[in-house]
């Protein structure tokens, strides 16, 4: 755990249990004989929706280091939707456990991907790859998935379906046609016309369509 590498903290103020944060110093310790490491996190600026805010100023005069010089503060993390907007800049320091830290088996602490640079939205369309598979990270790639109307998610050979609460095309002769072929090739080919229609190619060779419950 580096300085400037990103987290989630537990917390209370989001009803998901978890807020993005970011690493901003960390020292080793010696507490009654035992190195420990000091950690101070603080709230991530990339988190909050884009828009003027309040900016508090130290006894310098100097910004807060919440917000960049423009004050202002982006939603990179939420997906666009300023899910953590109403999330107030905060300092928290813990004193952790070393090999712990190392091995990412903190329970209130847990390593948070830099941004995504994957096409696919969530990052993933099968949770197995997420680079950090814990509680937040699921629980962020599912959200971000479930924002874009995209209901279906694997973990494995298990499949995830998430309550939409409305019409969805999902399930139209054309779906269904689709993911046919590819049962039955491997990989998505071009779905046959009907009669009278043209050929129409479902998407590029050799892709796998994304997870669904056909």
């Amino acid at each position: 755990m580096e300085k400037g590498q990103p987290v989630w903290l537990r917390s209370t103020v989001s009803r998901w249990g978890w807020v993005p944060a970011l690493v901003h110093n960390r020292e080793d310790v010696v507490i009654k004989g035992i190195t420990v490491l000091r950690v101070t996190l603080r709230d991530d600026p990339r988190s909050a929706s884009m828009g003027q805010v309040e900016v508090s100023r130290s006894n310098s005069g100097c910004l807060s280091p919440f917000y960049d010089q423009d004050m202002h503060r982006s939603n990179e993390i939420s997906g666009g939707d300023g899910y953590y907007a109403d999330i107030e800049p905060f300092e928290i320091v813990l004193t952790i456990d070393i090999e712990s830290a190392e091995r990412d088996e903190l329970e209130d602490i847990k390593i948070r991907d830099q941004a995504s640079t994957h096409q696919v939205i969530g990052g993933v369309d099968d949770l197995i790859g997420l680079t950090h598979l814990h509680e937040p990270a699921i629980l962020h790639a599912l959200r971000l998935r479930y924002d874009s109307d995209v209901i279906y998610t694997s973990t494995g050979p298990i499949l995830i379906a998430i309550n939409p609460f409305k019409s969805m095309p999902l399930y139209t002769d054309e779906v269904m046609e689709q993911y046919r072929i590819q049962g039955e090739m491997g990989l998505v080919a071009e779905a046959k016309p009907k009669k009278g229609e043209k050929k129409k190619p479902v998407v590029d060779m050799g892709k796998r369509l994304p997870p669904h419950a056909y």
